[in-house]
C-alpha cells in the first residue's frame, strides 16, 4: 500500500536572497504605502469623490494593517485640490441674547471681522472719551443746563413776588419750598405769630391753603424744566453718540453690506450705544481714576471694575471657525472623540457674583474645525460612549451643529444657559473599525447604513510575489529610516519574508499586519546592536523570533513538561484500539500553538448513535457538536443501508477540562470509532487534525503549522522514532510554513506529513489496513477495515434484535 506524503520542499516556500537586488536597506527607496489592497483603495478612492450625503466611508480591517494611515494620505491628496471652506464667527443676539448669532465669511474674512470690531470697539470708546468729557463737553452741557436754571430762577421770583404780596416769604432751600408770613414789612417767626391779634392770624390762616397751592403749581414747573433739561442733554448725547458711532462704524457698513446678518448686527450695536450711554460715561469716569492707587484703594477698585457694565464686550466676535491659514480643505484626524472635543462646548467662569458665561465662551469641537473638508475617526472609540455616537449621527444625518451648552453628558443636572444658531455641516466622514464591529452596526443600528454607504474592507494578507516582496523590504527600509534602525541585509529580509507568510498563515501570502513586522524589526535591531553588528541579519531575526516566543511560551512549556513526565497522557509510539492522537490550537493572548490531545472512542450495542461527552458535560462548543452529529450521519449512510443502526459510541477528549470547539477534530474522532469498531489498533506515533462532512470528505482546518510543530515538539522531546507524523487535509499544504527544524526531520525521514482528502486514505495510513471498497454485490472488500466495521454493526443489529425480541 503506498502512502501520499509530502516533501521537505512542499512545506514552505522558501525564498532565496539572490532574487533580491539589493545587498542591505541601504539601497533601496523606502516605501510605506499600502501593499496590495485593490479592492479596498478603489472604495476609499470612490467614496471620497461622491459629495452626496450619506457616501461617507467605513474602512473595515485588522488593528496594524495601516488603514487609518493610508486613509489619512488619500484624504490629504485628495483635499490638496478641493478649496478652503468658509469661516464661522458667533456674534451677539441683542433681540435674544440666549441665541448667538452665527455668521459665514469666506475664508480669512472671520480674522477680519474680528480684528475690525475689536479696532471699532476701541475706536468708540477713544471717540466717546473725547466727546462726552473734556471742556467743551461740560461747556456745552452746562449751557444747557444753564438755560432751564435761569427759567426755573425766573419762576421763583415771579412765585416770591406774587406770594409776598399776599404776606408771605418763600424760602427755595434743598429740602424743599417754605414760607413764613410778613406783617408790617417783617418776616414772623413762630413767637412773633403767637402775639398777633386774632384778625390777623385768621387772615394768614385762610391764606395759607391757597399759597400751598400755588407752591405746587410752581414745584410742577420746576420738576417740568428739570426733566425738560435731562431730555434736552440726553437728546444732545445721543446726537453726539449717533455721530460718533455712524463716524466709527461707517468703513464696517460699507465693508461688510453684503452681509445681511453683519449689516443687523452694526444697526443694533448702534442703537445699543445710545441706549448705554451712562455705561460708557461710568467706564470713562472709571478710567480718569487716581494714576497709582495706594493698596487700601485697589480692592474696592477693583471690584467696581469687575461690577461696570460694558455693553461693548457684546460687540466683540467670537471667530469660531478661523481657515485663514489653510491652503485647502481641512483633514482632521480624531483621537480622543468625546463629546465635547467632538462638537465644542460652552465654558463657565466663575466670580464672586456667581457663574457666569456668554457667546464668547463657546469653544469649537473637531466636527466645526473638519467642516468643509474630512473627519477620521476610530469606530471603537466613538462606540465608547453611546451619547456621543447618537450626537455624531445626528450631525451627520441633518448636516448642521449646534453647541448644546444644556448638555453636560458627565452630569445628571442640565444646565440652560444659550442655545447658538445652528451652523451647516459638509465634511466627509471616514470610520476606521474591525469587521465585527461593521457587521454589529449593520444589524443593530438602523441608520448606520444610511449614513455610511462606502466599505473600505482591508484583507489581512495579498499575494507573495517578488513585487510585493520588493515593497515589504522597502517598507522596512522606511521603518530603518524612521527608527533610527540598523540596515537590514538580504538574508535578514528573506527571513522577515518567510516570517510574513507564517503570519499569514499561507506560503503564498504575507501578512498585511504591518506593526507584527514593525515590532520584529525594532527587536532584531536591539540585539544586533547589543553584539556591535553593523547590519542585521537573519541570525538576528532569528534571534528576536525565538525570544518572542520564550517570552510567550510559559503554558506551552509547562504542558510539554507534563506531557514528558506523563501527567499529561499521550503515546507517540505503539498501537492502540481506539485510541488517536489528535491536534488542538491553545491561544494565550498574543500566543498560540498547536498542543496534541488523546482521543478515545468506545462502542457497543445502543441506539444512541455517537455520545459526545464533552457535550454531555456543557464542556464542548456548538461547532465541535455539530462534528460530532456528522459522524452518526455517516456511518448511517456507509454501514447501515440493509440493517438498523444499533450503536451507542462514546467520544471523549482525555485530560481536557477547559472545553473543546471547532470541528477540526471530527475526523479524529471517527478514526477512533472506526478503529474500536473494526479492532483494529491505531498507529499512536501519528497525529491528525482535520474535519469531515457527512460523505467521508476530509475539510480544510486552521492553524495547521501550530499544530504540526506542537506535536512535532513532543515527538522530539522523546525521541523521533521514525515513523512520527501528521495527517493534514490536502487542502492546507498551501498553509503550511514550518519552522526549520521540522523541515529537516522530514528531510531526513524522521518525521512525516500525509495530505489526504478522505476518510478511506486517513484510515489506512493510520491502521495499515487498506479501507475496502464496495465490490459488484454490494460487499466490501474481506479483512479492510470497512468490511470489520460492517460485519461489526450487523453483529450488533443481530444482537440488539435478539434483546428485544
Amino acid at each position: 500500500m503506498k502512502m501520499k506524503e509530502l516533501k521537505y520542499t512542499d512545506l514552505k516556500n522558501s525564498f532565496k536572497e539572490e532574487k533580491l537586488s539589493f545587498e542591505t536597506t541601504n539601497d533601496i527607496e523606502p516605501f510605506n504605502g499600502i501593499i496590495g489592497q485593490q479592492r479596498a483603495l478603489d472604495a476609499i478612492k470612490s467614496a471620497m469623490q461622491i459629495p452626496q450625503k450619506g457616501f461617507n466611508l467605513y474602512v473595515a480591517g485588522s488593528i496594524g494593517i495601516g488603514k487609518t494611515a493610508y486613509a489619512l494620505s488619500v484624504v490629504n491628496q485628495l483635499s490638496q485640490k478641493e478649496s478652503v471652506p468658509n469661516d464661522f464667527c458667533y456674534i451677539y443676539n441683542f433681540d435674544n441674547p440666549n441665541e448667538p448669532i452665527a455668521i459665514s465669511l469666506k475664508p480669512g474674512m472671520g480674522s477680519e471681522f474680528k480684528q475690525d470690531m475689536n479696532r471699532f470697539i476701541k475706536k468708540l470708546l477713544e471717540r466717546l472719551a473725547k466727546d462726552l468729557s473734556g471742556d467743551m463737553y461740560e461747556k456745552e452741557k452746562k449751557t444747557i443746563q444753564d438755560r432751564y436754571d435761569r427759567a426755573k430762577e425766573d419762576i421763583m421770583k415771579e412765585f416770591d413776588k406774587s406770594t409776598y404780596e399776599q404776606g408771605f416769604k418763600v424760602r427755595n432751600t434743598e429740602d424743599g419750598i417754605y414760607f413764613s408770613p410778613v406783617h408790617n414789612g417783617i418776616v414772623l417767626s413762630e413767637k412773633d405769630f403767637a402775639i398777633l391779634d386774632e384778625k390777623t392770624k385768621k387772615y394768614f390762616q385762610e391764606k395759607s391753603p391757597k399759597i400751598q397751592e400755588q407752591t405746587f403749581e410752581v414745584l410742577k414747573q420746576l420738576d417740568a424744566l428739570d426733566k425738560k433739561a435731562e431730555q434736552v442733554i440726553e437728546e444732545w448725547q445721543s446726537n453726539l453718540t449717533t455721530f460718533a458711532v455712524t463716524q466709527c462704524m461707517s468703513d464696517l457698513k460699507i465693508k461688510y453690506k453684503n452681509n445681511l446678518k453683519i449689516q443687523n448686527f452694526l444697526y443694533s450695536i448702534q442703537s445699543d450705544v445710545i441706549n448705554n450711554i451712562g455705561a460708557f460715561k461710568a467706564y470713562e469716569d472709571s478710567q480718569r481714576a487716581p494714576k497709582k492707587p495706594t493698596p487700601s484703594m485697589m480692592m474696592p477698585m477693583m471690584m467696581q471694575q469687575k461690577q461696570l457694565n460694558k455693553p461693548w464686550e457684546n460687540y466683540r466676535v467670537n471667530l469660531i471657525i478661523d481657515n485663514d491659514r489653510l491652503m485647502h480643505a481641512p483633514v482632521i484626524l480624531c483621537k480622543n472623540p468625546n463629546y465635547f472635543d467632538l462638537f465644542g462646548k460652552l465654558e463657565f467662569e466663575t466670580n464672586p457674583t456667581g457663574v457666569k458665561t456668554n457667546y464668547m465662551m463657546l469653544k469649537p469641537g473637531l466636527v466645526h474645525k473638519a467642516n468643509g473638508g474630512y473627519l477620521i475617526i476610530n469606530i471603537r472609540d466613538l462606540l465608547s460612549s453611546m451619547p456621543t455616537w447618537e450626537a455624531f449621527k445626528r450631525v451627520i444625518r441633518n448636516q448642521e451643529l449646534s453647541i448644546d451648552s444644556s448638555r453636560d453628558i458627565a452630569q445628571p443636572i442640565t444646565v440652560v444657559s444659550l442655545k447658538p444658531e445652528a451652523i451647516p455641516i459638509n465634511m466627509q466622514v471616514i470610520l476606521i473599525g474591525s469587521e465585527m464591529h461593521y457587521q454589529q452596526l449593520c444589524q443593530m443600528d438602523v441608520d448606520f447604513k444610511k449614513l455610511f454607504k462606502v466599505k473600505a474592507d482591508f484583507d489581512d494578507y495579498y499575494v507573495r510575489n517578488k513585487e510585493n516582496s520588493l515593497k515589504l523590504a522597502g517598507y522596512i527600509a522606511f521603518l530603518v529610516k524612521q527608527n533610527d534602525l540598523l540596515p537590514f541585509d538580504a538574508s535578514a529580509i528573506k527571513a522577515i519574508i518567510e516570517y510574513s507568510s507564517k503570519c499569514a498563515g499561507n506560503k503564498n501570502r504575507l501578512t498585511a499586519i504591518k506593526q507584527d513586522i514593525a515590532d520584529l524589526c525594532i527587536e532584531s535591531n536591539l540585539i544586533a546592536k547589543n553584539t556591535k553588528k553593523k547590519n542585521i541579519t537573519e541570525n538576528e531575526i532569528n534571534k528576536a523570533l525565538d525570544i518572542k516566543k520564550y517570552r510567550f511560551s510559559k503554558y506551552h512549556d509547562t504542558l510539554n513538561e507534563m506531557i514528558s513526565q506523563g501527567d499529561i497522557i499521550i503515546s507517540t509510539d505503539g498501537a492502540k484500539v481506539g485510541q488517536i492522537n489528535g491536534l488542538t490550537i491553545a491561544i494565550t493572548g498574543d500566543y498560540s500553538f498547536g498542543q496534541p490531545v488523546r482521543i478515545t472512542a468506545n462502542t457497543f450495542i445502543g441506539k444512541s448513535g455517537v455520545v459526545n461527552i464533552e457535550r454531555e458535560i456543557a464542556l464542548s462548543g456548538t461547532s465541535h457538536s455539530k462534528g460530532v452529529y456528522i459522524l452518526s450521519a455517516y456511518i448511517g449512510e456507509k454501514y447501515a443501508q440493509e440493517v438498523p443502526l444499533s450503536l451507542t459510541a462514546s467520544i471523549c477528549f482525555e485530560q481536557l477540562y477547559n472545553g473543546v470547539d471547532g470541528d477540526s477534530a471530527s475526523s479524529t474522532e471517527l478514526y477512533a470509532i472506526l478503529s474500536s469498531l473494526a479492532g483494529v489498533p491505531i498507529n499512536q506515533s501519528l497525529a491528525v487534525t482535520g474535519s469531515v462532512n457527512q460523505k467521508g470528505e476530509i475539510q480544510p482546518i486552521g492553524g495547521v503549522t501550530d499544530k504540526i510543530e506542537g506535536y512535532f515538539r513532543v515527538c522530539k522531546n522523546r525521541g523521533l522514532n521514525k515513523e512520527n507524523g501528521v495527517l493534514i487535509p490536502f487542502q492546507n499544504v498551501k498553509n503550511l510554513t514550518l519552522n526549520d527544524e521540522v523541515i529537516q526531520a522530514v528531510k531526513e525521514g524522521n518525521f512525516h506529513i500525509y495530505p489526504i482528502s478522505t476518510i478511506d486514505e486517513g484510515i489506512e495510513i493510520l491502521t495499515g489496513i487498506p479501507a475496502g471498497k464496495l465490490n459488484d454485490i454490494g460487499k466490501y472488500e474481506t479483512d479492510s477495515i470497512n468490511y470489520l466495521v460492517s460485519e461489526k454493526l450487523k453483529d450488533y443489529a443481530v444482537k440488539s434484535k435478539k434483546y428485544n425480541a
